[in-house]
């Protein structure tokens, strides 16, 4: 698939430089494409493996596709395996995780499938477990699972701290008493980050 052509319309220098400046470690250039613009243009793609990827923005057009594709979980997280060596940045993993939405049946074989990612020695396929299981934390009743998953995950990495720290600011602002044994059990900088972002919530005093 040509994405040159399909970006063409929707293609803005602003955007592009600021995302250049936002995912400073990516590997792939800007194309300058906003994320709903990707958005609307994934629903138009019925073959995700038709798209190469030469693009920051084709790794998450492709991650996109295959969520809105038709078709049971298992399908979707066998292309979604295919392409975790493409996910170089933290948009890659945050963007496409969030957009993932397994049906009710199906969320159980999701979560083992999103456990085992926190277990990948690479730091977007981690990342992109962490954020999966925040995002879809109220799908689950055993939060403590997830807490112990999610901060087990926890490393010196950047953009693997950052998740965890995120996660746990969302588990704690949910249920205070639940999450804040578990901010003992990651390292001093996870956990200044993650009170950080608690304090930086408008849903906090």
């Amino acid at each position: 698939m040509d994405t040159d052509a399909l970006y063409a319309p929707y293609r803005n220098e602003k955007t592009k430089a600021f995302n250049e400046k936002i995912t400073k470690d990516e590997v792939y250039p800007q194309a300058g494409v906003r994320i709903p613009v990707l958005r609307s243009l994934a629903k138009t793609i019925s073959n995700p493996d038709e798209i190469t990827i030469r693009y920051h923005e084709d790794v998450i057009l492709k991650g996109l596709a295959i969520a809105a594709m038709k078709a049971p979980l298992k399908e979707k997280l066998s292309k979604l395996g295919s392409m975790l060596d493409a996910l170089s940045a933290w948009d890659h993993a945050d963007v496409i995780a969030s957009s993932l939405k397994p049906r009710k049946a199906e969320r159980e074989e999701a979560l083992a499938y999103f456990l085992k990612l926190l277990e990948d020695k690479r730091t977007f396929p981690r990342r992109l477990g962490i954020v999966y299981l925040m995002s879809h934390r109220k799908d689950y009743g055993n939060k403590e699972e997830l807490l112990e998953a999610i901060t087990e995950a926890d490393n010196q990495e950047y953009y693997i701290s950052m998740a965890v720290a995120w996660a746990l600011s969302f588990f704690y602002i949910d249920d205070n008493d639940t999450a804040l044994p578990y901010f003992e059990r990651v390292s001093e900088e996870t956990r200044k980050r993650a009170w950080q972002k608690v304090r930086d919530s408008r849903r906090t005093k």
